[in-house]
């Protein structure tokens, strides 16, 4: 059929499908980023662009430096650069917002229904390999701001904070960035990975792209896992490695984070159905635990990590594309020979569907693939099926267990994460994958 005889179905349709062979789209469905990124082989980037890993400036580069770049700050007065701690009020647990509020502050949103009960509902029950002890949450992760806690200053998660809304302090540099260093110095960051689609090589640096860059022992970290089935460990003046590799058994597609409150540890997840912790305060990285996806029921879909890990109040919240939403006590502490150590328990598990979300699709893609996003006290975040959803987490310091205050559908795919501004905004990115009437009604940007 020629152009001129395309209903607008079709002409939409069409143009998408041109765009989405042309331009990376962070809330591209699995099944088309595969296709679009599988086989490039993308150097890592420091700025997250294009996973290309570059220092900007001429001479050599300081910490002020280093960070600047992070912080596209180039223009701003040097004492200016660095990321500050204090940039907006904390996103940690406690200061709830009530149902209600909840739903008026994201719009017109319905109520939260009952459809989470039977066999979707909630558990507190710890997998088998969680370890049991137990203590009391004590740290926070600030939720304006970059991440920057008591004792870790930089970029230590996805979009840099909890409410995942930092984008830089700018201004923009003014004069076109120059490479000073790539890793690796040859070759790409590949390795061979299977889907449904069967065995194929990737090559890249995850969905998102972004490293952790943050200070430790007067250096500048550069921490990312990649398409090569390892996390690194750089020296981002140098682009040489602080620590040996550490190989997960299959690609690393999210963005890792980096403990807030001065514990060296990294949190990361993997292809290989494993979160983990590890810690970065010896010779070589050490894991120190790890959650499988299967450690939870029920699941659906699949068992990767996308999302990169949340870390408040001594609490790791993410989401998995087992279908479930996860929250961790870490219980971090330093043991007698001064190395860090940890005893996580997973407090609380709910599936990201409903019953109610299972009948509207007919499918059971309903994977978590955002990083989930957190606002006085309430985790948000949203799954393939296009359920946006937020959890209030402040009963757990009470003994209770948390409840769903939000709930929204958006009628098709949600990969992008959610983001939330300081007044309660949610801004969530749809795709228009299935063409169905719910997504013809709200649209693709909410």
């Amino acid at each position: 059929m020629s152009a001129q005889g395309e209903s607008t179905t079709q002409r939409v349709h069409r143009s998408r499908q041109l765009v989405r062979e042309h331009v990376q789209v962070g809330a591209h469905s699995r099944r088309r980023r595969n296709r679009a990124r599988r086989a490039v082989a993308y150097p890592l980037a420091i700025v997250g662009l294009g996973g290309v890993l570059v220092t900007v400036g001429p001479g050599a580069m300081g910490r002020a430096d280093i960070l600047r770049t992070v912080a596209d700050a180039v223009g701003a007065p040097a004492a200016t650069r660095a990321f500050p701690a204090g940039a907006a009020e904390p996103g940690t647990i406690g200061g709830a917002t009530a149902p209600g509020e909840v739903a008026s502050s994201a719009g017109s949103a319905p109520a939260p229904t009952a459809a989470a009960t039977g066999s979707t509902a909630a558990t507190t029950t710890n997998p088998a390999s969680a370890n049991r002890a137990s203590a009391s949450p004590a740290s926070a992760a600030p939720g304006g701001g970059p991440v920057a806690g008591p004792r870790t200053e930089g970029l230590l998660t996805f979009r840099g904070n909890a409410t995942r809304t930092f984008h830089g302090t700018g201004p923009l540099p003014a004069s076109s960035p120059a490479q000073r260093w790539r890793f690796p110095g040859e070759g790409g960051l590949c390795s061979t990975s299977v889907d449904q689609s069967g065995p194929s090589v990737w090559c890249g640096t995850g969905w998102t792209g972004q490293p952790a860059v943050f200070e430790r022992a007067g250096r500048t970290w550069v921490v990312f896992g990649a398409y090569d089935g390892a996390v690194h460990f750089l020296d981002a003046a140098t682009g040489e490695r602080l620590l040996p590799d550490f190989p997960t058994g299959d690609l690393v597609k999210g963005s890792v984070s980096v403990d807030p409150d001065g514990y060296p540890l990294v949190y990361v997840g993997s292809r290989d159905s494993y979160l983990r912790v590890l810690a970065i305060d010896g010779p070589e990285p050490r894991e120190l635990w790890s959650l499988s996806a299967y450690d939870v029921s029920p699941t659906m879909w699949n068992d990767d990590w996308d999302g990169a890990p949340l870390v408040t109040e001594g609490l790791l919240v993410e989401g998995g594309e087992n279908g479930q939403l996860h929250v961790v006590e870490l219980n971090r502490s330093y043991g007698p020979d001064g190395r860090v150590q940890v005893e996580p328990r997973l407090v609380f598990n709910a599936p990201g569907w409903d019953d109610e979300l299972l009948e509207a699709l007919g499918d059971s893609n309903v994977s978590i693939e955002g990083s989930v996003a957190l606002h006085e006290g309430v985790a948000y975040f949203a799954n393939s099926g296009g359920l946006v959803q937020g959890w209030d987490l402040a009963p757990l310091h009470s003994g209770g267990a948390p409840e769903r205050v939000f709930r929204w559908w958006a009628g098709d795919d949600v990969d992008a994460t959610v983001v939330v501004d300081e007044d309660g905004m949610l801004y969530v990115g749809v795709e228009y994958e299935s063409l169905n009437a719910r997504s013809e009604e709200v649209g693709q940007i909410l």
